[in-house]
């Protein structure tokens, strides 16, 4: 079985995705099937003298969770964020020192991207006070990656999470 152009590029994304993150390749979350997700976390202390004295420490996470997709519509990217919603609490540690946690769900396709649908990525946010704030935030971005526009679409404050979607497409790291 030969590997399509989206496949070849979804599993480049996740290779490179290794260097920083924990990739687990061929999952689901709820009933959706993921080609990849990645995980980062990360963990900040300030010591007082010494680690005995901890002045404060936070957590942060990232999770992105990339699907290939054909015909896309309107309903499956609502699906897709439901979805991610539900299990947001299932990713995001108890603690106090919880800080932040970024889900981002990518969409890869190899067609051209609706003016519908870009605009309804583009307001496809949805941040999360946990425990009015005191245990930090969730926030979840959804994103498209059309291989045949070369672009990626993504609200304006999840860009940052999507660069290396974006590197990859302008700079043809990745053979398609």
């Amino acid at each position: 079985m030969t590997e399509t152009q989206v496949e070849r590029f979804i599993n480049q994304m996740a290779n490179k995705y290794t260097v920083q993150f924990n990739v687990y390749r061929d999952e689901t979350i709820g009933d959706i099937p993921l080609n990849f997700y990645a995980e980062f976390q990360r963990r900040d202390e300030k010591y007082l003298m010494s680690k005995s004295v901890k002045v404060w420490s936070v957590e942060t996470q990232q999770y992105a969770f990339v699907k290939q997709e054909d015909n896309l519509s309107k309903e499956k990217l609502h699906q897709f964020a439901k979805v991610l919603d539900s299990h947001i609490p299932s990713f995001v540690p108890e603690k106090q020192e919880h800080m932040s946690t970024y889900f981002i769900g990518v969409i890869v396709t190899n067609e051209s991207i609706e003016k519908q649908l870009q605009n309804y990525v583009q307001r496809a946010r949805k941040l999360q006070f946990l425990k009015f704030g005191w245990h930090g935030w969730a926030d979840r971005y959804l994103a498209i990656v059309s291989l045949k526009d070369k672009r990626v679409y993504v609200n304006r404050k999840g860009k940052e999470f999507v660069k290396a979607f974006e590197e990859a497409l302008m700079k043809g790291d990745v053979t398609l």
